[in-house]
C-alpha cells in the first residue's frame, strides 16, 4: 500500500527516493525488531513515513535528514521518541549513539556509510541498497565483484538479503533495483568457527601499520580474545615467518594493499598455530 500526498516533492537529482510503500517498511521495521529498550537511527527520513512506523514501536528514534524542505512535514511527527536532526548522516553519525539502524538510505552514501559502520558498535542494521552494492559486499573471494571492500564488511559484519524491492515502492521510482539487507556484526563465535576473520578484522582496524607489525598483532589478539593463549610476540613473529609471506607484502599498510594482496593474504593465513 502507497502513503500518499507528500508535503515535500522528492528530487532524484539529489539522490532522493522516498519509500513510500508501507508494507515494505513494515517489514524492514519487523526485521530490525526495535523495542522500546533501543535507540534506532534513521539517515535520510525524507517525509517521515519510515520515522512514524520506527515511532510506533516505542523505541527512540534518531531521524537525520540533510534537506530542511522536508522539515515542515517532519515536524508534523510529533512524538515524543522521536529526535530529528538536520544534517548530513556521515558528517554526524560519529556523535550519535544508538544500537539498531533502520533507513532507506540515499543511494550514494552506501560505501561512505560502510566505512563508518566499521567503527561503530550496534546490533544491527536493516538499510535499503542498490542490489549491485550487496552483491559487492557480499561477493566471495573468486567472484566477480569481490573486492576490498567485500573483503572488509565479511571481517566485520554478517551480511543478509532480506527481500528484494520493488522500483514502485519509492517515489520516484529509483532506475536501479533495490535491496534490503540485515548486517549483524559478527560476534565471538562467529569468530572461533572462521579466526582468518579476526585476523583480517584487527589488520583492517590497524591500517596505518606495516602488515608485518598489525599481523603480529593480530596473532596476539586471537589467542588473548578467542582462544585465552597467552602468546607473545616472538611467537607470532614465528608464524608470520611460517606463512611465507613476500617481504613487499609485509612491508605494505592495510591501508594500501589491495584485493590481490589480500588474496596472496588469504592463501598463506595460519589463523590456528
Amino acid at each position: 500500500m502507497k502513503a500518499e500526498n507528500l508535503a515535500a516533492r522528492p528530487d532524484p537529482s539529489r539522490d532522493q527516493h522516498l519509500m513510500t510503500n508501507q508494507g515494505t517498511i513494515g517489514r524492514m521495521v519487523s526485521a530490525a525488531g526495535p523495542t522500546r529498550r533501543d535507540v534506532v537511527l534513521e539517515i535520510g527520513a525524507g517525509s517521515g513515513i519510515l520515522t512514524k512506523a520506527l515511532a510506533k514501536s516505542g523505541a527512540k528514534v534518531i531521524a537525520v535528514e540533510v534537506d530542511r524542505a522536508f522539515a515542515k512535514t517532519l515536524g508534523k511527527i510529533g512524538a515524543d521518541n522521536v529526535e530529528i536532526i538536520y544534517a548530513n548522516a556521515l558528517d554526524v553519525i560519529d556523535k550519535i549513539e544508538f544500537n539498531k539502524i533502520v533507513s532507506n538510505i540515499p543511494y550514494s552514501i552506501c560505501e561512505p556509510l560502510m566505512r563508518k559502520l566499521f567503527e561503530r558498535k550496534f546490533d544491527i542494521a536493516v538499510l535499503s541498497v542498490p542490489e549491485n552494492f550487496y552483491r559487492i559486499i557480499a561477493s566471495e573471494p573468486g567472484e566477480k565483484n569481490h573486492s576490498v571492500l567485500s573483503l572488509k564488511t565479511q571481517s566485520f559484519f554478517r551480511v543478509s538479503l532480506l527481500f528484494k524491492i520493488k522500483k514502485e515502492d519509492f517515489t520516484p521510482p529509483p532506475r536501479t533495483e533495490s535491496v534490503a539487507v540485515a548486517i549483524r556484526p559478527l560476534s565471538k563465535g562467529d569468530y572461533e568457527k572462521r579466526p582468518e576473520k579476526f585476523l583480517l578484522r584487527e589488520i583492517f582496524v590497524q591500517k596505518d601499520m606495516k602488515l608485518k607489525n598489525s599481523l603480529r598483532e593480530a596473532l596476539i589478539e586471537l589467542n588473548k580474545q578467542l582462544f585465552c593463549r597467552h602468546f607473545t610476540k616472538n611467537m607470532a613473529r614465528a608464524e608470520i615467518k611460517k606463512m611465507k609471506l613476500a617481504r613487499r607484502l609485509l612491508e605494505k599498510k592495510a591501508g594500501e594493499m589491495r584485493s590481490g594482496d589480500f588474496e596472496a593474504l588469504g592463501k598463506r593465513l595460519r589463523p590456528c598455530p
